[in-house]
């Protein structure tokens, strides 16, 4: 009896050394790497969620596993979600893609030559990426001009999987992502930070979850070993 009481002991002590971390699928590259860093580093193990931004917020409405939440500042409080410590991780930079088939491009306004058939933009409404595309689209004049090109996915590692395979011919996606599939691409054009809105990816602990863990990561976030992790990975 005592030798199972220990081992329930032991197994509630391993499950509690843990912490679930929710981020956008933006960045799905970025928060791996640092989960893999800090798991080294104090032996915490991180379960990772990815997923767009409507998606996490009902993750976290509906589970009370999810302690961290890495996205986008405004799309944060738009979905009104509580949190009692934030930490700044960086700026997000939109960038357009073109795939390999499409070598010879060298500027934006190769969206509107016949032979680019296909544009890929994250959604627009549940996406940082996607409002930034569409933001900048306005701005730009263009949104007339390639409507019946433009191809609406549910996320940016999406548009960045179809240009790997050349079934798109060019995608806005973010600066993270085009890191991860450059050599499978073709040229990148970084869009100016004027032509979109803001893009300030934070870190929050939700409230009432803060722990010894969440207090941890927050600690290794704000390390100069995460930030140059951060900004190898484009934020």
């Amino acid at each position: 009896m005592r030798t199972l009481f220990l081992l329930l002991a032991l197994s509630a002590g391993l499950a509690a050394n843990e912490i679930y971390i929710a981020s956008v699928a933006g960045y799905k590259r970025a928060i791996s790497e640092l989960s893999a860093v800090f798991e080294q580093k104090t032996q915490i193990k991180v379960n990772q969620i990815y997923g767009n931004m409507q998606q996490i917020s009902k993750q976290i409405k509906y589970s009370d596993k999810i302690a961290v939440f890495v996205g986008d500042e405004d799309f944060i409080k738009k979905l009104k979600i509580d949190y009692s410590q934030k930490i700044e991780l960086g700026m997000g930079s939109l960038v357009l893609v073109f795939s390999k088939n499409h070598q010879n491009v060298s500027d934006i306004e190769a969206l509107s030559l016949e032979t680019i058939k296909k544009i890929g933009l994250p959604d627009t409404q549940k996406t940082i990426y996607g409002k930034a595309a569409d933001e900048f689209l306005n701005h730009a004049n263009l949104h007339h001009t390639l409507k019946n090109k433009l191809n609406v996915f549910q996320a940016a590692p999406q548009v960045s999987s179809y240009l790997v395979s050349g079934d798109l011919d060019a995608g806005f996606i973010n600066k993270s992502d085009y890191l991860g599939i450059k050599q499978n691409v073709g040229k990148m054009i970084e869009i100016e930070k004027n032509l979109y809105s803001p893009i300030k990816i934070i870190g929050v602990v939700l409230s009432g979850r803060q722990s010894p863990q969440t207090d941890a990561l927050i600690e290794f976030l704000s390390s100069d070993k995460a930030k140059n992790i951060l900004n190898e990975q484009g934020l």
